[in-house]
């Protein structure tokens, strides 16, 4: 059945749309005349999609408000028009009365209003996380070859950054430390202290760092691709869900690999540090060791493996929820790239705090 409509308004596109289709737009447009009634099977391929607000004035005819509210066209049609049924594309349908002018007003600002994009892109993250908790904890389900290609992944891109790193970081601290407990003679002590800044805060929170920006960027760029690319979309028309096949292996993945590496950095940097010390300041190696036996305890070691598997977990969480709400082509993933980072970073130290508050509480 073909339709038609009445132009009011010879001028309208929505914001979504490309140029080339902007102009085929203007080009329909600019065809008939304002008022005059016209056959809508000629419009451009997609132009109906955006259908934002329905108000029914009467039986026998309804206004239809196509695209954004500062952008939109409205045409009048039958009230078995089939254009009155296209699917909405991004925003939601409304059928209202026209003659209540409060209520028509209300129902077009809500429905033409969008949160922040950062709050339902984290509302999003939190709703991946509870996804892949079900799928992983309850249902058992993990798509297992996925999980150990990302493994093989994570592992290589990261241990030697991170090793390097904490090995750096261990003989910046040695040289502090045996600067100052050098002049009040407790040189006995320093190999304690460095053991346990190493387990409980420097080596997983550098280590996650690390993660962060080496395997999270790549994560946010790989799905934000294959989001703006349609891929996503391609996986869900052969029947794979997403979560199962994209999500859950790269949160798993990071999850345990992170404590391994930071096993890895903090062998790494303790032997740095014992061979700074013994080289530059003369601190025999053997009172270093003793000192960190004797001061070290076996939950410090389960406090940063904890501590790691938390801060891969949401690093790889993140990464992922931002980069599957990517939009806007080659610019969204490079910005969804750059905001998946720093929010990683910014999380990493909120989380390390409230692990802190709950295992040294005592």
């Amino acid at each position: 059945m073909v339709s038609s409509v009445c132009v009011e308004h010879s001028y309208c596109f929505s914001r979504y749309q490309s140029m080339a289709t902007k102009a085929n737009c203007n080009r329909w447009l600019a065809s008939p005349k304002v008022g005059r009634t016209t056959s809508i099977s000629s419009a451009p391929l997609g132009y109906f999609r955006g259908v934002q607000r329905i108000a029914t004035q009467s039986q026998e005819s309804r206004r239809v408000s196509v695209g954004a509210s500062s952008d939109r066209i409205i045409y009048t049609t039958s009230s078995g028009d089939p254009a009155l049924r296209e699917r909405p594309w991004k925003w939601s349908q409304h059928v209202n009365n026209g003659d209540d002018a409060f209520s028509g007003y209300f129902a077009d600002t809500f429905h033409t209003w969008e949160p922040p994009k950062f709050v339902w892109r984290t509302f999003y993250t939190f709703l991946l996380l509870g996804l892949v908790i079900k799928r992983v904890v309850w249902q058992r389900k993990l798509n297992m070859q996925q999980t150990l290609q990302q493994i093989a992944r994570v592992g290589p891109d990261t241990l030697g950054v991170a090793m390097l790193t904490s090995s750096f970081v261990g003989m910046v601290f040695t040289i502090q430390f045996c600067k100052e407990f050098s002049k009040v003679g407790l040189t006995r002590v320093i190999g304690g202290l460095l053991g346990l800044a190493f387990t409980r805060e420097l080596t997983p929170v550098i280590c996650a760092i690390v993660l962060a920006g080496r395997v999270g960027s790549a994560i946010a760029a790989e799905l934000g691709t294959m989001q703006v690319s349609e891929q996503v979309d391609q996986l869900r028309t052969l029947g794979s869900d997403p979560v199962d096949y994209l999500v859950a292996p790269r949160v798993v993945a990071c999850a345990l690999s992170l404590p391994i590496l930071s096993v890895f950095s903090f062998t790494i940097g303790m032997a740095a540090s014992i061979l700074l010390a013994d080289l530059r300041y003369g601190i025999s190696p053997n009172a270093v060791i003793d000192s960190a036996a004797k001061y070290l305890e076996p939950s410090d070691v389960g406090v940063m493996c904890a501590k790691g598997l938390a801060f891969g977990g949401v690093i790889a969480v993140i990464s992922c929820g931002w980069g599957q709400t990517t939009t806007g082509g080659a610019k969204g993933v490079g910005e969804s790239t750059t905001a998946s980072v720093v929010i990683s970073l910014v999380a990493i130290f909120v989380v390390d705090f409230f692990l802190s508050m709950i295992f040294f509480n005592k």
